[in-house]
């Protein structure tokens, strides 16, 4: 369990190429009523906000379950807590993530250390802080940085997803389920969290 959930964590901290570059160059947001030069002009409550675009996204993901429509749905909501970010911020995370492929952990959690000290409420900083200090070994640091992650973003499947396998490591049985059904709730296709909460039952119910 501790390598699979340590491979899932590390890719949950690669920023996508594409996505990376969309943030960089996506224009500067306009104060309420400017234009953005190069779009139309829009009224304030033209488009929906990045909560609303939320809320229905979470919804789909609940009622799509395991299809495969679900992982299009996840994958949207992790592009949009990355694009919560400034552009230097989504940049550092890709710096990050390229620092800790190349073996080079402390460089990354360095750029991270950053990231949460400049932009404290980027729920995407701490989560990938947080994965960072799980793959270094440091189990508490990260849970610590996931219960901030959660506190920005409550529905943060991949923070939970974490921090129920760092329990698990932790021997913390019961919190570890705690966690996984928390995932689940807000993703029920979560596939690697109910495989590890099915197999964790079943562990359990075999020492009794």
């Amino acid at each position: 369990m501790r390598l699979s959930c340590r491979r899932l964590a590390a890719m949950a901290l690669m920023v996508p190429a594409a996505v990376a570059q969309a943030a960089a160059k996506a224009p500067a947001a306009a104060s309420p009523g400017q234009p953005v030069p190069g779009r139309p002009a829009v009224t304030k409550d033209a488009a929906p906000s990045r909560a609303d675009l939320l809320d229905g996204l979470h919804a789909r993901l609940y009622l799509a379950k395991d299809g495969p429509q679900a992982k299009v749905i996840a994958r949207t909501i992790r592009e949009l807590w990355l694009k919560a970010g400034t552009d230097t911020a989504v940049l550092l995370l890709t710096q990050a993530g390229k620092a800790l492929k190349a073996g080079q952990g402390e460089t990354a959690l360095r750029i991270l250390d950053l990231v949460v000290r400049r932009w404290p409420d980027y729920a995407e900083g701490w989560h990938r802080r947080a994965v960072t200090r799980y793959m270094l070994g440091d189990a508490r640091g990260a849970l610590r940085d996931l219960d901030k992650v959660l506190s920005l973003e409550p529905r943060h499947f991949e923070a939970l997803f974490t921090k129920a396998a760092i329990l698990q490591e932790l021997k913390r049985p019961a919190a570890a389920m705690e966690a996984y059904r928390a995932a689940l709730l807000i993703y029920p296709g979560m596939t690697p969290a109910r495989e590890a909460l099915k197999a964790l039952e079943l562990k359990l119910d075999q020492t009794i």
